[in-house]
């Protein structure tokens, strides 16, 4: 591959479509866009690396004689051996030197960059060892992927290995994988002959650990297990890592292995130490801890390099007759063909490896890779030492490089020069200037609220898309009488417009001259505005430099520039004067901004360009015509796949209908031809549309892509107006024309009937009516043809099932389209939306009335009626319209065949005179990159099919895919890091990634997909402007390149961590089995729904507890000095632990029994009004629908719907969930998720789609839409938890919801349980207002599919939501939960931060953020089915379109009021300034201290969330949350590091362009905040509050500031020091407790749970037996035996009283009072 080629293409393509959207009118502007383009400025100089050879370690054989292999390895490491006998396999030194480390004994890990054979360093001694000590001994080792897909691609290499050359059946060494995947057979083979080499995932180990028969068969054969892999040992960080940490140190204790088991890690370059023997200490740490046994420095083994070419330091002279050799295009230098070993000679071959590939390490003189360079930068610098210049110095080093990758060692097989392009592609900037005169306002292409000197405010700019006229995009502030920017062009309220400047011809005051005609009524006192348009009339203002506005003649501020202020929508140009007649337009359809493309149609331009140059080199074969593209959120790579299918589908299908029309000449093509004439162009291999391509008869096949060709080219013919995907029409391509009508409008006899201006009215004025009246039927596709029918898609949807694959099916699910009917009356609101009314007023008879009667400027309505009324039946008359009855509506249709589609010259778009208004002599404008690719390039979009590769896809389309990826066949593959890692597809040459990765250990992963057999590769990341981490990375694209991966922290002592690893090997010490179904767990049909009886039973075994204690001492015992560190470990904390596990199974159980019973209430109550005959047949259907939904979800929850959820994949097997609810240990499972329930289609392939808890707030909200498998569902139920009893007798308790209260502080954001006495904020000590009420725990979601995914979908469709924050800090123990700290400079205190471990933290969503003024707080529920409802007056304004069919909360009779709220554990810091900060520094701070520890600890966006918390005295309090549970532990970071805050605020400052050492500011530093540092799109309500340069001094000082601990023996209180703890109880020796008050203080201890300061003290005159002074309760043991005191004193007090009871359930009653004793997980 031609990378340099593939990449020239791929920048052509994507400026051609980025610059397309408009022409620019002002010189000015327009010049320095194009200056900003040929900069570069949104594709710089790809960076370029070049993969070293690594340093050979000798070959098999060898290694053989040497006597560290056995003999037999000799033909089991041969390459090429299915050609025959093979080549022995050459080691790499650092394969060589794992081998040698391998035979110690020792563990050791191996760190090397991505395509160097890591697998290779355990491979070969672990069949080394099984050859030694003979096969079939048993499990001997255990290798550990962190991801399927990779021990998929390992089997396929070890089969190469152990297969070849011996068959099946006959491996010399026995492995199989065991992930899940595997069939029932295949587990039971396994079991019954465990293999040598186990291949698995850490979930699986994990079972295999804890599940009866794998511990049998599995961990009984592993006995003594030599081997532990850890592979990509740098993928584990954060929960997930110490979850596998943990595992380890479990594997070790189950197969008795203790010191003598050998763990190995591979890794990627893991480290930022300076030099390799710094980098092998830090690796040896990190592995030493993940694995619970020392790795040594000396057993971390690094790549050895060395040089492939031979010529040092060559000279000058050499290097510039090379350049001349090859310095132009059209030259060959025979060097570059003269073979491999005469170009390792080459001077410039040299030259290049020394600066692309290889430099020395200071110090030492070992070789090591060198930073990444570009082409360019090294043409200049090879350009000084040559004195040639710069551009015949880029050619030779192209034309050095390719030649390098196309000459192979022989001996070796490796190419010369192996190399990568990085690409980093930016969303194009948009334009922003001040409201200043057009000849000296600044022009930017970044954006800022202000530009300095002096400051002026600056506003992006809008484009018309028909003149290229400027429009300052603003918001009028009316309180401040100033205009602000607005950065989205979609408007979102009534002070949202535009400022038009012209200061050569102002806009006037009186501005009647200049407004469209069709806005004037002329009156007998001469013309005025119309009534409606009125409000709409721009307004001549007067702008000051920031904003500051006035009338003309009135203050004018100064200085300042006249201008015309537009409220509200773009109704028409004030420059070229087209008018946009209909205002619902689209703003996007009006006027455009440079940053027009979105991230969906960016990609797929990116992607169609890659694959289509890739299709064009004949040299290639067709496995290597495919490109994998990483998206980082599984519902972006669903709507990416969807938006390049619909993109190759919708770009082929216009091409051929472009050719077909152009073939047909002057008589055009007929709709009716469609299916005759469309696939004969597209002229499609059947390999492309066939199901089976090489079958006998293909016939049905074919005629099946016939008719659906004709239905997507039939539903084409909508007349509209696309801008992400613009059409034929408005690309010039075709012309619609009918041409019966056009002879028809010239026989006078046949309009003798009508109306009498048409009658007078000459031909061509007939026919222009005529036309634009069937343009506008076929805007809302009221088209007569049985292509649309109901009968004739279901026919399609057979075919298409049984004939069809790509993108040419129809699918299960796809809807009937909207047919359209066109009637001559009113509609009521609300109607039917594919009905087009005729009259007066509306666009069409507007338009007519200005049209009919050249001799009067407009007609009335009564006329304009008239005239709709003789035409439309005139037409239908004469056969040009079908007459239609659809239920009650009579109305009429176009006939198809009236139809002809004439072949354009692209050169204008068509007019729309009904919508658009132009000058006489102006046509709209195409967009040339679409012409084109209609007119040239959508033919060779054929057979570009795009799939998904997430967790959402079944693992066992996962693995089909993956294998129709390799092959080729599957050319556009989109996935998450399911692909990421390790993976092995020898023929990719190209990867993209539609964002940033987090880090830029993930960017080696998945750069290193490409170019893995040494070929050249080119690789593709594309930026989003407004994203903080993409925009960061794209201004320093290098340090993702180059840069190493931080070495992963793990928190070992995590309470929850260890407490699900305790449970684990606790059930490993039972004989319980759970089975494949939560109904072998609890008993499904007794009420209450109790733990199984045989579970129960083995749960009491006498001597379970010790054997489980023993067992969990074992793996903890060494972690003991980590223990003892925290706050809630104690001696006897295990056997607590154990003794309560089997109470904690039981309430694990609780989530899935409440859904279970919802699920069977809304079955039941679903059933009954099903059958209720005094129902209307409606509402009897759509109870069975109900009810069979019902069904299907039940048949998930009890993991009955398919087989994969036998092989433990579902989300409710058993064991998993468990992990997800806490019990066991959860991995990279959210924990405590919540499901949205996705209908399959036709009643198969149904699934939940799980989200942990705080994301599914947003992703799964009332009525959001989530993206699964190429098409939208929208959320419009949630299941309620109903109780079982019937309310009234007859049916469950349908219309009663579980609701609660709370009370969150309105000083501190503190939230509280409604509790009695509760009215002061435990945490601030301020009263607290009155409770929240009508809060809705989030329950389980159900969904409908909406449509497919189409290419009009730049972005997932997101509604908006406002989310409250609230936190409590969770007691552990004796100990509040806090940990404390203070950032100090010199000993002055800066920064108070408070750090809670699993800190419970809820989220309240209050509502659309874009709602009516006044709406109350919360949504509309209907209380007996769940359905979300429509509040007329509350509807959000940016609603998914569409949604009409949403119940309206004024037509539903039992309905309620509720606000929907989430709440888990996360790790959490409260941040509080000493001083005081104003609202904007307090803000700009936070934002830079989230940057900074973005950067510093290489975290995503969406890791770290921050938000401002309430504070009374303006400190600043803000609140940092790390998302994931659990954490990657970097809050506890910058409270335990003395210079981590330090750290954190030197890297805000550089962010923010200041140097932290002098405090000077960077050369090209913004004036308050920019894009490059502390701007986003997600902070974009803040920009006006952020100014850099107040937080510089702070973070001046917070950078040479030290962050000092409090001692763990000193106890804070949980409050942050704003107010005076809760006073505690009078001192008293404790009494030595018994009873139920010793029970219940150990059961709080064994959960973590808040224990009492004091017992048996006198409090208010009253003797109580537990206190808790911190949360204010007291508890009094009731005993009859003695007399009960009078505890009104205590209630007066505020104190909240427990009365325990000798029959209580002690769990119960702490989950009942959950703000005295803290809450559980």
């Amino acid at each position: 591959m031609d990378a340099f080629k593939v990449h020239r293409n791929l920048i052509e393509d994507y400026k051609k479509f980025t610059e397309g959207f408009v022409d620019i009118r002002d010189e000015r502007v327009k010049a320095s866009v194009e200056a900003q383009a040929a900069a570069g400025a949104q594709w710089p100089d790809p960076w370029l690396s070049l993969n070293p050879s690594f340093a050979t370690g000798g070959s098999v054989d060898d290694l053989v004689a040497e006597g560290l292999l056995r003999p037999e390895a000799k033909a089991i490491f041969r390459v090429g051996k299915d050609k025959g006998p093979g080549q022995p396999l050459v080691f790499h030194k650092h394969q060589a030197d794992a081998i040698r480390a391998a035979r110690t004994g020792a563990s050791y890990v191996l760190t090397t960059g991505t395509g160097s054979g890591k697998s290779l360093a355990y491979i070969v001694p672990i069949v080394d060892h099984v050859l030694r000590r003979g096969s079939g001994r048993g499990v001997q080792a255990i290798v550990v992927y962190p991801m399927n897909a990779l021990a998929n691609s390992q089997v396929e290499e070890l089969g190469k290995f152990l297969r070849g050359g011996f068959g099946a059946g006959n491996e010399p060494v026995t492995f199989r994988r065991y992930t899940g995947q595997e069939s029932e057979d295949e587990r039971l083979e396994i079991l019954a002959n465990p293999p040598d080499i186990l291949l698995t995932n850490y979930v699986m180990l994990d079972y295999v650990l804890v599940r009866p028969r794998e511990r049998e068969k599995l961990v009984s054969a592993a006995q003594g297990l030599r081997f532990l892999v850890l592979d990509e040992l740098h993928t584990y960080r954060g929960r997930q890592g110490a979850d596998v940490s943990m595992l380890v140190r479990r594997v070790r204790q189950a197969t008795g292995t203790a010191s003598a088991l050998q763990c190995v890690g591979t890794s990627a370059t893991m480290s930022t130490a300076r030099t390799q023997d710094d980098q092998r200490r830090e690796v040896a740490a990190v592995a030493s801890r993940i694995f619970g046994t020392e790795v040594t420095a000396d057993n971390v083994i690094t790549e050895s390099l060395v040089r492939a070419t031979t010529e040092r330091a060559p000279s000058a002279d050499q290097l510039a007759a090379a350049v001349d050799a090859r310095g132009e295009a059209e030259s060959v230098d025979r060097t570059l063909a003269a073979g491999y070993d005469a170009l390792r000679t080459d001077p410039l071959a040299s030259w290049i490896e020394d600066t692309f590939g290889l430099t020395t390490e200071p110090d030492t003189a070992v070789l090591v890779r060198t930073e990444p360079q570009t082409v360019q930068g090294a043409g200049k610098t090879l350009a000084e030492i040559t004195g040639r210049g710069a551009g015949a110095c880029e050619t030779a080093i192209r034309a050095t490089l390719l030649a390098g990758s196309r000459t192979v060692d022989g001996t070796a097989g490796r190419p010369l020069f192996a190399f990568r392009l990085h690409q980093f592609m930016s969303k194009g900037a948009s334009v922003y200037v001040t409201a200043e005169a057009e000849a000296v306002r600044p022009v930017e292409h970044e954006y800022q609220v202000v530009v300095s000197a002096p400051e002026r405010r600056l506003y992006p700019l809008a484009f018309c898309r028909e003149c290229g006229q400027e429009y300052l995009m603003v918001r009028q502030d009316r309180n401040e009488a100033q205009f602000v920017a607005r950065t989205q062009i979609a408007l979102s309220g009534p002070d949202d417009g535009y400022l038009y400047v012209d200061t050569k011809d102002p806009w006037p005051a009186d501005p009647i001259e200049r407004l469209p005609q069709s806005w004037i009524d002329d009156t007998p006192s001469g013309p005025r505005v119309q009534q409606s348009r009125r409000p709409h009339v721009p307004q001549a203002v007067v702008v000051g430099l920031m904003g500051e506005y006035s009338t003309p003649g009135s203050s004018d501020p100064s200085p300042s520039v006249s201008a015309a202020w537009i409220p509200g929508s773009m109704l028409f140009c004030l420059r070229c004067g087209v008018t946009y007649e209909t205002a619902r337009l689209s703003e996007l359809s009006k006027v455009v901004t440079l940053d027009q493309e979105g991230r969906s149609s960016a990609t797929t331009v990116l992607s169609t360009s890659i694959i289509r140059s890739l299709s064009q080199d004949k040299d290639l074969p067709d496995e290597v015509r495919k490109l994998l593209t990483f998206v980082d959120n599984r519902q972006d790579a669903s709507l990416q796949a969807g938006h390049v299918n619909d993109f190759a589908l919708v770009s082929q299908l216009r091409s051929a209908v472009f050719a077909a029309a152009k073939a047909s000449g002057d008589e055009g093509l007929d709709p009716i031809d469609f299916e005759s004439t469309l696939p004969r162009v597209l002229n499609l291999d059947r390999k492309h549309y066939a199901q089976n391509p090489r079958a006998f008869d293909t016939s049905q096949a074919d005629a099946a892509l016939r008719k659906v060709v004709a239905l997507r080219a039939m539903q084409d013919l909508r007349r509209g107006w696309r801008f992400t995907l613009p059409n034929l029409e408005q690309t010039g391509l075709i012309r619609v024309r009918y041409p019966i009508a056009k002879a028809f409008c010239g026989s006078v006899e046949h309009w003798a009937s009508a109306h009498v201006l048409l009658r007078a009215a000459d031909p061509d004025l007939r026919y222009e009516i005529i036309e634009v009246l069937l343009d506008e039927f076929r805007r809302v596709l009221a088209i007569d043809t049985d292509v649309f029918s109901q009968e004739h898609i279901d026919k399609l949807r057979i075919l298409s099932r049984e004939h069809l694959v790509g993108v040419w099916t129809v699918g299960d699910t796809e809807q009937v389209p909207y047919l359209g009917t066109v009637v001559l009356a009113a509609q009521p609101q609300g109607g039917p939306r594919n009905v087009l009314a005729l009259t007066a007023q509306g666009a069409y008879g507007r338009w007519l009335s200005r049209t009919v009667d050249p001799a009067h400027p407009r007609i009335d309505r009564v006329t304009t009626n008239d005239v709709l009324d003789s035409l439309v039946k005139l037409l239908a008359a004469n056969g040009f319209l079908a007459d239609v009855r659809d239920g009650q509506l009579h109305g009429y249709r176009l006939k198809a065949h009236q139809i002809r589609l004439m072949a354009g010259d692209g050169n204008h778009g068509a007019p729309d005179p009904v919508r658009r208004t132009l000058d006489k002599e102006k046509a709209p404008r195409v967009l040339p990159y679409f012409r084109d690719l209609y007119r040239e390039a959508g033919t060779k979009l054929a057979g570009i099919v795009a799939r998904e590769h997430t967790a959402q896809v079944p693992p066992e389309i996962r693995e089909e895919r993956e294998n129709q990826f390799r092959s080729g066949e599957l050319k556009l593959l989109y996935c998450s890091p399911t692909m990421e890692l390790g993976i092995d597809i020898r023929s990719l040459d190209a990867v993209a990634m539609r964002n940033v990765p987090p880090t830029p250990a993930n960017y080696a992963q998945r750069s290193g997909r490409a170019g893995r057999s040494g070929q050249p590769a080119i690789v593709v990341t594309y930026c989003s402007s407004g994203n903080a981490h993409d925009s960061y990375y794209f201004a320093r694209s290098n340090q993702m390149v180059a840069g190493r991966v931080l070495p992963p922290r793990l928190d070992l002592a995590n309470e929850d961590l260890v407490r699900s690893h305790v449970h684990a090997i606790w059930l490993a010490c039972t004989p319980v089995d759970l089975r494949q179904s939560m109904k072998h767990v609890v008993e499904i049909d007794q009420p209450g729904y109790p733990v199984n009886a045989d579970i129960k039973a083995a749960f009491a075994v006498p001597d379970l507890a010790a054997r489980a204690t023993a067992a969990a001492h074992a793996v903890l015992d060494p972690l003991r000095e980590d223990l003892e560190r925290t706050q809630w470990w104690s001696a006897v904390w295990v056997d607590d632990v154990v003794a309560d596990a089997p109470h904690a199974f039981d309430l694990a159980c609780e989530r899935w029994r409440t859904l279970d019973r919802t699920v069977r209430v809304e079955m039941d109550l679903a059933y009954r009004q099903s059958a209720d005959a005094s129902l209307p047949k409606k509402e009897r259907q759509q109870a069975e629908d109900r009810q069979r939904e019902a069904r299907r979800q039940r048949d998930l929850l009890l993991n009955e719907s398919d087989s994969s959820s036998a092989m433990g994949q579902g989300d409710y097997y058993p064991y998993r969930y468990f992990g997800s609810e806490g019990f066991l240990p959860g991995y990279s499972f959210p924990r405590l998720p919540l499901a949205a329930y996705v209908p399959g289609q036709r009643g198969a392939g149904a699934t939940w789609l799980q989200r942990p808890r705080f994301l599914a707030l947003r992703e799964f909200g009332p009525n959001a839409l989530v993206y699964h498998e190429g098409a939208r569902y929208q959320v419009i139920r949630v299941n309620l938890p109903r109780s079982d009893e019937p309310a009234d007798g007859k049916a469950p308790n349908a219309g009663n919801v579980t609701l609660s209260e709370a009370r969150i502080c309105a000083s501190c954001n503190y939230h509280h349980d409604r509790q009695v006495g509760t009215d002061v904020c435990e945490n601030c000590g301020a009263r607290l207002a009155e409770p929240t009420r009508n809060l809705l725990a989030m329950q389980t979601v159900i969904t409908r599919r909406r449509d497919r995914i189409s290419a009009d979908e730049e972005e997932r469709q997101r509604l908006g939501f406002d989310l409250v924050t609230s936190y409590r800090f969770q007691p552990k123990g004796r100990s509040s939960g806090v940990l404390h700290a203070m950032a100090q400079e010199g000993g002055v205190p800066m920064l108070d931060l408070r750090y809670g471990d699993a800190a419970e933290l809820r989220v309240t969503n209050t509502g659309p953020k874009r709602r009516a003024p006044g709406t109350a707080p919360g949504f509309w529920i209907d209380t007996v089915r769940g359905t979300w409802l429509s509040d007329t007056r509350a509807a959000a304004i940016d609603a998914p379109e569409g949604d009409d069919d949403t119940p309206v909360a004024a037509d539903v009779q039992r309905k309620a009021r509720v606000i929907p709220y989430v709440e888990d554990r996360r790790n959490i810091a409260v941040l509080r300034w000493e001083d005081q900060r104003d609202e904007s520094e307090a803000k700009t701070l936070m934002y830079a201290l989230e940057r900074g520890i973005e950067a510093v600890f290489q975290l995503e966006d969406s890791e770290l969330t921050s938000e401002i918390l309430a504070d009374d005295d303006h400190r600043g309090r803000f609140l940092l949350v790390e998302a994931a549970e659990g954490g990657a532990g970097v809050l506890r970071r910058l409270h335990g590091e003395p210079d981590a805050l330090a750290r954190v605020a030197q890297e805000a400052l550089r962010i923010m362009h200041v140097d932290p050492d002098t405090g000077r500011e960077h050369d090209d530093a913004c004036v308050r905040g920019c894009y490059r540092c502390l701007l986003s799109y997600s902070n974009q309500s803040d920009h006006e509050s952020i100014n850099r340069q107040s937080a510089v001094p702070t973070l001046l000082r917070l950078a040479r500031a030290t962050t000092v601990t409090d001692s763990p023996d000193d106890p804070h209180p949980a409050g942050d020091g704003s107010a005076d703890p809760a006073p505690a109880a009078p001192a008293r020796t404790p009494t030595p407790l018994s009873g139920r008050a010793a029970e219940l203080v150990r059961l709080l201890g064994l959960r973590g749970l808040a224990l009492p300061d004091s017992a048996d003290v006198a409090i208010e005159g009253i003797t109580v037996d537990l206190a808790f002074p911190r949360t204010h309760a007291v508890v009094i043991v009731e005993d009859l035996s003695r007399h009960q005191p009078d505890e009104w004193p205590l209630l007066a007090a505020g104190w909240q009283v427990i009365h325990l009871r000798d029959g209580d359930d002690l769990g119960a009653l702490v989950a009942a009072n959950p703000s005295a004793f803290g809450r559980m997980a």
